[in-house]
């Protein structure tokens, strides 16, 4: 039997995260926020850490210099097409064996 896990509510801790950005408009260098904006969402302290040091990593947020933060719109979408090229492979490659097994069974046999 596996295990259910707990949802935060309103979604994941890095959805809340990056909707608690848009929701104050911190968009750019300019418009970012401190840290303490994340304080109401329903999160452990380690797991927004956690979440947040990933998204940062990911290129989604960005920490400015004076600890501020925002959301990276490019950054999102970069990583969108990493994950679309990534699954694209579940189905290009068996496509293309299949392709290639058909064809050497036509003209091989």
């Amino acid at each position: 039997m596996s295990k259910k896990r707990r949802k935060s509510p309103g979604g994941t801790a890095a959805s809340l995260v990056i909707e608690a950005l848009k929701k104050r408009d911190a968009t750019s260098p300019e418009t970012a926020v401190p840290l303490k904006v994340f304080k109401d969402l329903p999160l452990q302290t380690n797991t927004l850490s956690y979440t947040i040091g990933n998204l940062i990593e990911e290129g989604i947020v960005v920490q400015t210099p004076e600890e501020k933060y925002y959301y990276d719109e490019l950054g999102f979408k970069a990583l969108e097409m990493k994950f679309v090229r990534g699954y694209s492979m579940f189905f290009i490659i068996p496509i293309a064996a299949m392709l290639l097994l058909w064809a050497a069974s036509k003209y091989l046999f």
